[in-house]
């Protein structure tokens, strides 16, 4: 990183509300009853006298660093829409002469640790589900076209005004434009139309087309996005896993050969009996129990990010039990991601960056449990406990605060 700095102190952390100002009559329970990956949702002063910490300039600025994941997305004279990809150079912002372009900024919480806290009000939300946090600017008239998000996605408004269009009708099948190499919609129709101020916000479900265009030249977004994992990349992947865990040894016909029917197969032929019998070493294969399931899936679902950086461990690392009475303070890497299971009172699975540590339920639901700095003491930690934190360490999924 090239040491970006958002300049964010205490008192602005402090005076970010942590809960969501629902509408009333309306609380947690009830959304994720009523309207969660159902309905859409316009939640007025979700967060009042919202003030973004990150203006527009720092938001280009951080679009310069290579490690950032930013596009610009521009649209020509005809309607078409173009993606570039970042890092851009400061050059490229004076070269661009129109308002028809929009700058975004994804992983920011990643890229600035204590964005993290703009993320605890949706912790209601399993913190496995959470993605990241998008920064969008864009001038007067800009944005980047009718489209549809397959995910679940909360949408504030950071500053500025933006217009939120949106198609809330079911079953609607939605063409895209072929002139575009982005996914435009061809054929949207509104059914709602919103002006979100700073604090408002929107929650989609997720395949609902919408369309957002900025209203006056200070328009900054927040989109809070939420992971829905490819049903395809989850066989995919489990797959790999399993493989890695099985016994090295090649197929055998078993008794397929002796139920070949007594005249020889046809050259070529895969018979009845051979197909049974890779079926059943298939199924061998795949029989597990839940707990062992489980593993594979949370060892899954906190791999790293292809943003995550190569963690390279301090040289000299202290042991993380130094034998007085005095709290110890960690962090969790920005890059890192952490989830538990528990099949017992006492017990956990702890998955953190697509490895399972086996310890105590009580020091997996503290990790998990604060979204960056933690505070452990020595009497909630027993020697397993103790070696996996050593290791989260020296992986540098956790370093001292």
């Amino acid at each position: 990183m090239s040491g970006f700095d958002a300049g964010l102190d205490d008192d602005e952390l402090a005076d970010f509300a942590d809960r969501i100002n629902w509408p009333e009559g309306l609380d947690e329970s009830i959304f994720l009853k009523d309207y969660w990956q159902q309905k859409p949702l316009l939640i007025r002063q979700a967060f009042p006298d919202f003030e973004t910490p990150l203006p527009a300039d720092e938001l280009a600025g951080l679009s310069l660093d290579a490690d950032a994941s930013s596009r610009i997305i521009t649209q020509d004279d005809n309607g078409d829409f173009f993606l570039e990809h970042g890092p851009f150079q400061e050059d490229r912002f004076t070269s661009l002469n129109s308002n028809n372009w929009s700058l975004l900024v994804t992983d920011i919480e990643k890229l600035l640790p204590e964005f993290k806290l703009y993320l605890q009000p949706f912790r209601f939300i399993p913190d496995w589900r959470i993605d990241d946090l998008m920064v969008s600017y864009a001038p007067d008239g800009a944005s980047v076209g009718a489209h549809i998000d397959e995910y679940d996605v909360f949408l504030l408004q950071a500053s500025g005004t933006r217009t939120w269009h949106i198609d809330s009708r079911p079953d609607t099948v939605h063409e895209l434009k072929k002139t575009s190499e982005l996914k435009i919609l061809a054929n949207f129709s509104s059914t709602h139309t919103w002006d979100l101020q700073p604090g408002d916000m929107l929650y989609l479900p997720p395949n609902m087309a919408h369309h957002g265009v900025a209203k006056g030249d200070d328009c900054m977004s927040w989109s809070i996005g939420f992971r829905a994992p490819l049903i395809s990349d989850m066989v995919n992947r489990l797959a790999e896993l399993v493989s890695e865990e099985i016994p090295h040894q090649r197929y055998t016909d078993g008794l397929s050969l002796l139920t070949m029917p007594t005249l020889p197969a046809a050259h070529g032929e895969i018979n009845a009996a051979s197909v049974s019998r890779f079926k059943a070493l298939w199924t061998q294969a795949m029989t597990m129990s839940d707990a062992q399931f489980a593993q594979l899936l949370g060892r899954w679902l906190t791999e790293p990010a292809q943003l995550a950086p190569d963690v390279v461990a301090e040289d000299k690392h202290t042991p993380c039990v130094t034998g007085d009475d005095h709290p110890i303070h960690v962090n969790k890497s920005s890059f890192s991601r952490f989830a538990w299971h528990t099949d017992s009172n006492s017990k956990a699975a702890l998955f953190v960056d697509g490895h399972c540590y086996q310890c105590s339920l009580q020091f997996a639901s503290i990790i998990c449990e604060q979204s960056n700095r933690i505070e452990l003491h020595h009497e909630q930690l027993n020697t397993v406990d103790i070696s996996v934190l050593d290791s989260l360490l020296r992986n540098g999924s956790l370093q001292y605060d």
